[in-house]
């Protein structure tokens, strides 16, 4: 691709979701060529998302391509997998808000979609940052491969920004790439850490409601206002680059 003529806010974009592949592949978010990640241009009307048959450690910010909201590629070379079709697509335009999607089926937080009446539970620091932010699609039907699927996803979602996929995975959906890793990196250890508990056997020692909106507006404050959200992203793209920055390519 000919990157002189690409605007520095695509460019950025760009880079900002390459890197975000990379960064599951680090913190071990992926399944190697499946999943997706997507984010709408300045546009309004067309979103990057990842070429099927690329290992997420190969994806650069040069080969992402881009498709329309009808699934359509209008530029870059492959096609987006069947089901980043069928899922990005309906959501970006459903949900304008969403202009940053990550779906992958991360051990932990998938584990949790498996289990009967799975959800996070308010027992955890940690979580409390997700309270009111997270739905739940319970009603998984096969593989994405047509878009009453990501309209259904889209519908569910609603205002929340982390979607928890029912025997399948789970979305983030943010208005920046920084924000939409931030959850998927915090919700994956959050799952990780409840599993950890409720894997000794004993009861999980659930938090006061009063005390977990206190953490939520408290750590709502820090991501937001402290500016953490694009600190931690900042740093984890400071890891990929001492280590060759290959996505920036």
């Amino acid at each position: 691709m000919n990157i002189s003529n690409l605007t520095e806010t695509e460019w950025n974009l760009r880079v900002d979701l390459a890197a975000a592949f990379h960064l599951a592949v680090a913190n071990n978010l992926h399944e190697a060529i499946a999943n997706h990640f997507s984010a709408v241009l300045p546009d309004g009307l067309h979103f990057l998302v990842n070429p099927f048959g690329l290992h997420f450690s190969e994806i650069t910010a040069s080969n992402l391509i881009i498709c329309d909201f009808d699934g359509k590629v209008v530029r870059g070379e492959g096609e987006p997998s069947a089901s980043a079709h069928h899922i990005h697509a309906p959501i970006h335009r459903l949900v304008p808000r969403a202009r940053v999607l990550l779906h992958t089926h991360q051990p932990y937080a998938t584990a949790l979609t498996m289990i009967a009446g799975g959800r996070l539970e308010w027992a955890l620091h940690t979580t409390c940052r997700f309270y009111g932010r997270v739905a739940y699609d319970t009603d998984y039907d096969g593989v994405a491969l047509s878009d009453t699927v990501g309209e259904r996803m889209a519908k569910i979602l609603g205002d929340a920004d982390v979607l928890f996929l029912g025997n399948h995975g789970v979305i983030t959906a943010a208005p920046t790439v920084a924000q939409a890793f931030d959850d998927l990196y915090f919700v994956e250890r959050a799952a990780q850490t409840q599993i950890l508990a409720m894997s000794t056997g004993k009861p999980l020692a659930s938090l006061a409601l009063e005390l977990i909106e206190q953490v939520a507006a408290q750590t709502r404050y820090e991501r937001f206002e402290l500016g953490y959200i694009e600190r931690h992203f900042a740093a984890q793209k400071r890891l990929l680059d001492a280590a060759g920055g290959l996505y920036r390519s």
